[in-house]
C-alpha cells in the first residue's frame, strides 16, 4: 500500500498545533516569548517532523532526537529557558498538550472515517483557542495582585508589571515602606547617577545581612488611580521573578488606598 504525504499540508497542520501548544504554555506557566519566537519555535518542530518522513531514523534514534529536538530545543529556541526545572515543567506541559491533541484528532478520525488536514488544522485551532481562553480566566482570577507600574524618576517613566508582596517588610531606618525593582529593567535609567543614594539593610536565605541600594523616585503610579509621591525603590541585581513575568515587587503597605 502506498500513502501520498502532502509535506506543505503536514508542515501547516503540525506548525498550527505546535503553535497553539506553545502558546498554551506561555499562558500556563508564565513564560515569556515574542510572537516571532513562537513562530520559529513552532516551524522547528513542524519542520523536524517533515525531516523525519524524508529521513527515516531507527526507531529508538528517532524518540531519542525528537525528544531533544521537538521538545527541549522547540523550549529553548522559544522561551530561551536556562533553568533547568523550568525547562523539565515547559517539556511536561509541551507533550501533555501534544498527547492530547493527538487524542482527540485519533478520535475524530475513528469516527468520521477520516477527515481532511485542513479541517484537522480548523478544529485544532478552535480547540487550542478555547483552552487559551479557559486558562487565561483562570490565570487572570488567580493573580489578581500582578498590577501595571509607572515609575518615574528624573523625568523619565519605566512601565512595569509589578506584583503587590505580602511578604515584603523592607523599610528605610526611618520607617518608609521599600519598593523593590529589577535593576535590569531600569535601564533607561542608567544614565542617571545614583545622587543621595539610600542604602536599605535585609536579610535572605543564605545570607544574613546585606543591603541593597536605593532611591527617592519623583512617583510611582499603581493601578490606574493610585499615584504616590516620592516612593523609596531598591534595585536587586538578582530577577525579582521567574521569566519575567513582574519587574518590581510593590510593599503591601503603599498598595493599600
Amino acid at each position: 500500500m502506498r500513502y501520498t504525504v502532502y509535506l506543505d499540508l503536514l508542515f501547516l497542520v503540525n506548525f498550527t498545533m505546535d503553535l497553539w501548544i506553545l502558546l498554551l504554555e506561555k499562558k500556563l506557566l508564565r513564560l515569556s516569548a515574542t510572537g516571532l519566537r513562537l513562530a520559529i519555535g513552532a516551524g522547528l518542530g513542524s519542520g523536524w517532523i517533515c525531516l523525519l518522513v524524508l529521513a527515516p531514523l531507527p526507531p529508538l534514534l528517532e524518540q531519542t532526537a525528537s525528544f531533544l529536538v521537538a521538545a527541549v530545543g522547540i523550549q529553548w529556541v522559544t522561551f530561551s529557558i536556562h533553568n533547568g526545572k523550568t525547562l523539565a515543567k515547559s517539556v511536561v506541559v509541551f507533550y501533555f498538550f501534544a498527547f492530547l491533541f493527538g487524542g482527540i484528532f485519533s478520535a475524530v478520525a475513528e469516527r468520521t472515517g477520516g477527515i481532511p488536514a485542513s479541517l484537522l488544522v480548523c478544529g485544532g485551532s478552535l480547540i487550542g483557542f478555547g483552552l487559551f481562553l479557559g486558562i487565561s480566566w483562570i490565570q487572570e482570577r488567580r493573580n489578581p495582585s500582578l498590577i501595571p507600574v509607572e515609575l518615574t524618576w528624573k523625568g523619565v517613566t519605566l512601565k512595569l508589571k509589578g506584583l503587590v508582596d505580602t511578604g515584603n517588610v523592607l523599610y528605610t531606618k526611618d520607617g518608609k515602606p521599600v519598593h523593590v525593582l529589577d535593576a535590569s529593567a531600569a535601564s533607561p535609567w542608567k544614565c542617571f547617577s545614583l545622587d543621595g543614594v539610600i542604602w536599605v539593610p535585609f536579610r535572605s536565605v543564605g545570607k544574613e545581612n546585606g543591603v541593597l541600594p536605593a532611591i527617592v523616585a519623583d512617583t510611582i503610579c499603581l493601578g490606574e488611580e493610585r499615584v504616590i509621591s516620592g516612593p523609596i525603590v531598591a534595585f536587586s541585581k538578582y530577577p525579582v521573578s521567574e521569566n519575567n513575568r513582574y519587574q518590581i515587587l510593590i510593599h503591601s503597605q503603599e498598595a493599600l488606598p
